[in-house]
């Protein structure tokens, strides 16, 4: 059967840009500008997607201009061993180089994009001081409740092809090259073929094989930190099924968050050099507390658990009128039902302490992602990645500085690429997997069997992890996978769009676990209470994973070394 026979729409064109986030709208955008023809999928609507969609209220900025190869590590070495607790376990110090050397450009370039970086005053407002980036990285204030539409606007002015409601289901490759993607209109049900040049993700970081933070999470909440559309994880399983390394997968960030971070989220605390007080049940003051972040590691708050100094509370009642004004606009930009919240519940946050949660259940994989090299490009020709999606980038400034980025080197890999040649064959055998789900009558809910990878992955791998409970989640989870996938059921196209992000979040558990039993030593937030230790033999060496032939493959090399003349030069 011919491609044509097969899709619904064929689409051709030079970069397929995949989730129009803060990362995607700029990478899409900056190509545009350069004469490409570009495509930009976007499961849900480019005007309000992503993590972002929501808004923002500050943007955690670039080292200073003209920063030396050498301040730069100096400055990166002494933030990152306490960034998340990862131990500074970013795949490449190269590209973070150059991220933050272009920071100032990508400002520049978000001004021009139609995103002002200024107060209400019409200055820049810098944060004096903001958790461990405090004395380090500038974080401007920012009011920025419209951004993604604003975005939006920029990227339609630039010709781009909008694809709205069009998730990417997975990248079409040949002779060990991205030559496109089939993709599904999650409202419509048509299959569509793309065929690009080159395929750029951006569809953010994955959270979802554990429960929902807070507040004490039910099994089907989808109250996560960042957008859940975001965190399905599905750019990295895409990348991984095709063959690209993913870096870190045993990493991630398990904090314990406040009860009541409906009614305040927790970010807003500890900034502008200003922090609350923190207490224990029985009054002791500051009991270990971490940077005024208002979260403490995980075996910091074992050890007080085990002290018996539980529940642990936060005042803010001791900080200045004047900064309680500027949390409230900072909750208003960013979520400003919370403020509705608060008042109906008769909460008082200039008043009330907050409790710390009494879970585990905050986890996401900040420094892991797909592999890039210095000019974002994975180990698989044609296909780049930015944003949360690429291993050791993580937060709005990377994600758009990343964007701009290559959205302005592109062309030169566009320019030297051959005509994009699909593969038949590849293109029935996905499209197969796309729209069976639809044909099951009385099958699975994507939801009841997503609840059961975030059971598995909470109670087998979670902050404490050991050998024996690894494997038993591996063994449930591959139970799961061959029982459940082929039942998964759809009613509709968007419930479709469901299943698929259940077979991505299936793929990353898995992929996750097997690091996790890969790695037999604690470093950073990855605690194996069986190897307390860290292995000396282990240090600056990352875990890569791929697929190969059909089957998983995994291996332990050095990281990336920091070589200055890589780095390229900032823009401006």
């Amino acid at each position: 059967m011919s491609i044509e026979q097969m899709a619904d729409k064929i689409i051709e064109t030079d970069v397929l840009v995949m989730g129009g986030g803060i990362a995607g709208c700029p990478a899409a955008a900056k190509a545009a500008e350069h004469g490409l023809k570009v495509t930009l999928a976007e499961k849900a609507k480019i005007d309000r997607s992503g993590s972002g969609g929501q808004g923002s209220d500050h943007w955690p900025g670039a080292h200073p201009r003209g920063m030396t190869p050498q301040e730069f590590t100096e400055a990166w070495n002494a933030e990152m061993p306490t960034y998340y607790g990862v131990g500074g376990y970013w795949s490449n110090s190269n590209l973070l180089y150059r991220l933050y050397a272009n920071g100032f450009w990508a400002l520049e370039e978000l001004e021009k994009f139609g995103v002002t970086m200024k107060w209400d005053d019409g200055e820049l407002r810098p944060i004096s001081g903001f958790g461990v980036r405090e004395g380090g990285r500038p974080v401007l204030r920012v009011h920025w409740q419209n951004v993604k539409p604003e975005m939006a606007v920029g990227v339609r002015k630039r010709g781009v092809n909008v694809l709205d409601r069009t998730m990417v289901v997975d990248l079409l490759t040949n002779e060990g090259a991205v030559v496109g993607a089939t993709a599904v209109n999650t409202r419509t049900g048509e299959f569509i073929v793309i065929k690009a040049k080159a395929v750029i993700i951006a569809t953010g970081l994955f959270a979802r094989c554990y429960n929902s933070e807070q507040p004490a999470s039910w099994k089907y909440k989808f109250r996560y930190h960042w957008c859940p559309a975001t965190v399905a994880g599905d750019g990295w399983a895409v990348a991984y099924r095709a063959g690209a390394e993913l870096a870190n997968m045993e990493m991630h960030g398990g904090t314990y968050r406040w009860r009541d971070d409906l009614t305040l989220p927790f970010g807003q605390m500890g900034n502008e050099g200003v922090y609350g007080t923190h207490y224990t049940w029985d009054g002791e003051e500051d009991p270990g507390w971490r940077h005024g972040l208002g979260h403490l590691r995980p075996l910091e708050y074992v050890e007080l658990e085990q002290k018996g100094k539980l529940p642990i509370y936060a005042s803010l009642e001791p900080i200045p009128d004047d900064y309680h004004r500027r949390i409230e606009v900072a909750i208003a930009d960013e979520r400003m039902i919370s403020l509705k919240i608060a008042e109906d519940r008769g909460f008082n946050p200039r008043t009330h302490r907050y409790e710390l949660m009494d879970n585990r259940q905050h986890h996401f994989m900040a420094p892991a992602g797909v592999d890039v090299n210095n000019e974002f490009q994975s180990s698989l020709k044609g296909l780049f990645t930015i944003g949360d999606s690429a291993a050791g980038l993580h937060n709005f400034c990377n994600a758009s500085t990343s964007g701009f980025l290559i959205g302005d080197d592109i062309k030169t890999y566009i320019d030297a690429a051959d005509e994009p040649v699909i593969d038949e064959a590849q293109v029935e055998s996905q499209k197969e997997v796309v729209l069976a789900p639809l044909a099951v009558k009385d099958g699975t809910e994507p939801l009841e069997l997503e609840s059961a990878i975030r059971y598995i992955c909470d109670r087998y791998v979670g902050v404490l992890r050991a050998e024996g409970k690894l494997r038993e989640g591996m063994r449930r989870l591959g139970s799961l996978k061959r029982e459940f996938i082929p039942k998964l059921m759809a009613k509709n196209p968007h419930h479709l769009m469901r299943c698929l992000e259940v077979r991505n979040i299936m793929d990353l558990a898995g992929v996750h676990i097997q690091a996790c039993m890969e790695r037999k030593e604690t470093r950073g937030d990855h605690i194996r209470i069986d190897y307390p230790d860290a292995d000396p033999s282990r240090l600056a060496m990352l875990t890569y994973q791929r697929m190969e032939d059909g089957k998983p493959v995994i291996e332990v090399r050095n990281m990336q070394e920091f070589k200055p003349e890589l780095a390229k030069e900032a823009k401006v």
